[in-house]
């Protein structure tokens, strides 16, 4: 979703030197409907239909969501070429593969090194959450669970450092079933979408979660630590 605020701006001017594909697709630089080519990027989470990507090093809006029609033949971590088509669906930026008739999905190699979650808090992602969007992002606040996950799988937490800031989780590589109303834990990673008029995270893993039964929520594993 493209919102020119004071704080997207200043961070745009402040990280261009490292400017990519996806950076510049995340800034502004491409219309809807523009080709888009990515090398080298890095795979950060896989789902059914299409992947999250970032260029390194990691930074504020060099994350994307790439969509694909079909599962894809990669992990987190590997290294990909992406050609595709710029849209906005729903507000959620992407590149859709399967509207390039050129389009493609390379897989190209393996990331050699730690590619690092962008630090955040729920107050950062309630004041601006453009930046992140499609990133590989580590929420960094304790919270706690101020609503159920519903039919959808979702879930509603309020930061325990800014209380009053809210953000909604997603489960789809997350047991939703573990979550319980009033839960709490002190960090949360995964990659940060925009669906329904609201900022959400995907999650992969959640930290030091005390249940209101006394139990530990199960981590899921990933690449990336």
């Amino acid at each position: 979703m493209k919102t020119l605020v004071l704080t997207s701006l200043i961070m745009v001017f402040a990280l261009s030197a490292f400017a990519g594909p996806i950076y510049d697709l995340q800034t502004g630089m491409y219309a809807e409907g523009d080709q888009v080519t990515v090398t080298g990027a890095v795979v950060t989470g896989v789902r059914y239909n299409g992947m999250f990507i970032s260029e390194a090093p990691n930074q504020p809006f060099a994350g994307t969501w790439v969509y694909t029609g079909f599962t894809p033949d990669a992990t987190t971590g590997d290294l990909v070429d992406v050609q595709g088509v710029y849209k906005e669906y729903y507000g959620f930026s992407e590149i859709d593969v399967s509207a390039d008739p050129m389009g493609y999905l390379n897989k190209t190699g393996i990331y050699g090194a730690n590619l690092f979650p962008l630090e955040v808090t729920i107050a950062d992602l309630v004041a601006d959450g453009e930046p992140y969007e499609g990133c590989y992002i580590k929420v960094v606040d304790g919270m706690t669970v101020t609503t159920a996950p519903s039919s959808y799988g979702e879930w509603e937490v309020e930061s325990m450092d800014t209380p009053g800031a809210f953000l909604v989780m997603d489960d789809y590589w997350y047991d939703d079933a573990t979550v319980m109303l009033g839960d709490t834990f002190s960090g949360a990673t995964g990659c940060l979408i925009y669906s329904y008029g609201a900022y959400k995270l995907e999650i992969f893993e959640t930290e030091t979660v005390v249940s209101v039964e006394e139990t530990t929520l199960g981590h899921i594993k990933t690449l990336f630590r």
